[in-house]
């Protein structure tokens, strides 16, 4: 099989890379205290040390999310299901700045512990988050790297076994945009387990 080398141009990262990415609806507040809830995939743990738990956000300067993260400093990552797609998908819209998108889903919030955006009452897991440092990558790029003040999901779930708990959830996948500009979404379908001989070092 031959390869080929691509030029990468501008979202490069949800258009020449083929790659599914997680699904998270993120909650900040204005300072004004106004909410604005937006999709959000550039979403990864930074720090896997339990006791220096941090997330990394990646947005661009000019969206809402990032201007109220940076006035702010706070923010929550909420993650649906796959069965809440269209509703995600609604918050993607333009909206003008100051309008809660949740007010055109069906998504209600209710309140965090420790920071001031809310969690959406709807879905599975929430993070709270409070910025720790911000990296500007590029000139229209701000990543911001966040301490992790609160994790939880819905009662039951951690109990579950793992694998249990991924079919629970029903997470779903970003896969990028299409020729028409059009999100697409996808459902993982299988799940399999393999033994790992996981040793520290190795």
């Amino acid at each position: 099989m031959k390869t080929e080398s691509i030029e990468l141009h501008v979202m490069w990262h949800i258009d020449a890379l083929i790659h599914a990415f997680p699904v998270t609806i993120v909650t900040t507040i204005d300072e004004q205290g106004g909410i604005n809830a937006a999709p959000y995939s550039l979403v990864v743990p930074f720090c896997s040390s339990p006791n220096n738990p941090q997330m990394l956000l990646i947005a661009n300067k000019n969206w809402h999310t990032a201007k109220n993260v940076e006035a702010t400093g706070e923010f929550v990552l909420n993650y649906p299901t796959a069965d809440q797609i269209k509703e995600i998908n609604k918050t993607a819209l333009f909206y003008p700045e100051g309008v809660n998108e949740l007010e055109h889903t069906s998504f209600t919030t209710m309140p965090s512990q420790f920071v001031r955006p809310p969690k959406i009452f709807e879905c599975y897991q929430h993070i709270e988050c409070r910025v720790k440092e911000i990296i500007k990558p590029s000139q229209a790029q701000l990543n911001f790297i966040a301490d992790v003040l609160d994790l939880s999901l819905d009662e039951g779930i951690y109990e579950m076994p793992r694998v249990e708990r991924i079919k629970k959830v029903n997470a779903p996948v970003f896969l990028g945009v299409d020729e028409q500009q059009h999100h697409v979404f996808g459902r993982i379908s299988k799940i399999e387990t393999f033994p790992a001989d996981i040793q520290l070092g190795k």
